[in-house]
């Protein structure tokens, strides 16, 4: 059920920034609830897609998720120092029961 209402979310989002997009909104606070759709709505779609996989995640990693994101929400630039070390991680990362 999870699952749906995440999509249903996120559709409305998308929604409300199409609308935005059309009519533009005349107030500085509808300048920002329009940036939040735009931004908002995909990452909820891609958390839509996912959500079958969330279930596999350890524990550990939510917490270090969330540490980033107030990371990356504090400094916006350390966003440029984030990228290389996430590929670098993906790259690197221990290949469990693959011997060689």
């Amino acid at each position: 059920m999870r699952r749906h209402i995440i999509g249903i979310i996120a559709l409305l989002l998308l929604f409300g920034g199409v609308y935005y997009w059309i009519r533009p909104p005349g107030s500085e606070w509808g300048h920002q609830f329009e940036a939040a759709c735009w931004r908002l709505g995909p990452l909820l779609i891609m958390l839509w897609i996912a959500y079958p996989e969330l279930h596999h995640m350890p524990g550990w990693l939510w917490t270090l998720v969330a540490v980033l994101a107030i990371i990356l929400a504090r400094w916006p630039r350390a966003f440029f120092l984030a990228i290389p070390l996430v590929i670098a991680l993906a790259v690197l990362k221990p290949r469990i029961g693959r011997r060689e």
